[in-house]
């Protein structure tokens, strides 16, 4: 956190997990470590298997979803999963006027749009439908008991083993093991939520028919799925658009480390008239660490877009590597300005 003794305010720089990992699924599945609560570890580990339909499904599938995703106002979308594996699948989505093709075949993945970057929300769609790939090394630290809608539920209180990133609540069935919500905090002030709802069988797995993402009580995705079915798959689907954005990407990769990251300084502007926001943007990180191709994705005021984009192009980060091997990854950053 850096604070502006000048104008009162303070600016918090949040880098997004990559983007890679909610809109590429860089998915590896970990079982989760013994933590302080055996029984509530045990549940989650089940609830989470059974809900790994995009890891452990070894049949070909087609996933249909409609969504609606808060802008300024309620925008529909659609999107159409087809996979044949988890390192083999295409994607396409349309959200308004937006509209996307993904790829992954094998360490290459593609990205066809007719934007120069994703929507925000578009991203949390992906998120929210990869609802239980958690992070590594999650454990239990405490479970309740809960009466919600008229039926017991368990609340297991998880946090990574090293201490490090978001604690997180995440709610069960304990009777069908189905994963009920998932909350958060997203610094410097939101609390988020995902909720799911209506589970069906499929292929030995169970997966939601609705998907809600709350943030400060509101909602801001809903998604439903329209069908889920068994399909054959064409390999021709996995034919990358000549224009086409490519990465590569492997199996133990590890992601674009910040090194110098200057926060940017509170606009007097904005200070004076007691103007605070978010200002979320997308940008690559390069193989030498520089950054490039930065766009903003969700605006706050002018003078906050400009100071972040100001301060955004002198970043430094330590590559992303598989392996040894320096690769180009993509991510994304909030930068909150805040008044004290």
């Amino acid at each position: 956190m850096s604070r502006g003794s000048k104008f009162c305010g303070f600016v918090l720089v949040h880098i997004v997990k990559p983007i890679i990992v909610s809109a590429l699924l860089v998915t590896m599945y970990c079982p989760l470590l013994a933590g302080n609560d055996a029984v509530g570890q045990q549940l989650l580990a089940s609830a989470e298997q059974q809900a790994h339909l995009f890891h452990d499904n070894n049949n070909p599938f087609r996933l249909d979803v409609t969504f609606t995703a808060q802008q300024v106002v309620p925008t529909q979308g659609h999107l159409t999963w087809t996979q044949a594996a988890r390192d083999r699948w295409r994607r396409e989505v349309t959200f308004r006027d937006f509209k996307q093709v993904q790829i992954r075949d094998g360490e290459k993945s593609f990205t066809s749009r007719n934007l120069s970057f994703t929507p925000f929300r578009v991203s949390e769609v992906m998120s929210l439908l990869l609802f239980a790939q958690s992070p590594e090394n999650l454990v239990v630290k405490k479970q309740k008991q809960r009466t919600e809608d008229g039926a017991e539920i368990a609340c297991l209180t998880v946090k990574d083993e090293n201490g490090k990133g978001k604690p997180q609540d995440i709610c069960v069935d304990p009777t069908s093991h189905d994963i009920l919500s998932v909350e958060w905090k997203e610094p410097p002030d939101e609390s988020h939520r995902e909720q799911f709802a209506d589970y069906f069988d499929f292929g030995g797995h169970r997966y939601p028919h609705k998907l809600e993402l709350l943030v400060n009580g509101s909602k801001v995705v809903t998604a439903h799925v329209e069908s889920l079915t068994a399909t054959t798959f064409n390999d021709a689907l996995l034919a990358p658009p000549k224009d086409a954005i490519e990465r590569r990407l492997c199996a133990g990769m590890k992601h674009a480390i910040p090194v110098s990251t200057p926060d940017p300084l509170y606009p007097k502007s904005a200070s004076q008239n007691r103007l605070a926001g978010d200002t979320i943007v997308a940008m690559t990180v390069l193989t030498d660490g520089s950054v490039t191709d930065i766009q903003l994705i969700g605006r706050s005021a002018q003078s906050m877009d400009e100071a972040t984009l100001e301060t955004l192009r002198n970043w430094k980060f330590k590559p992303a590597t598989c392996g040894t091997e320096p690769v180009i990854s993509d991510i994304q950053v909030v930068v909150s300005f805040r008044m004290q």
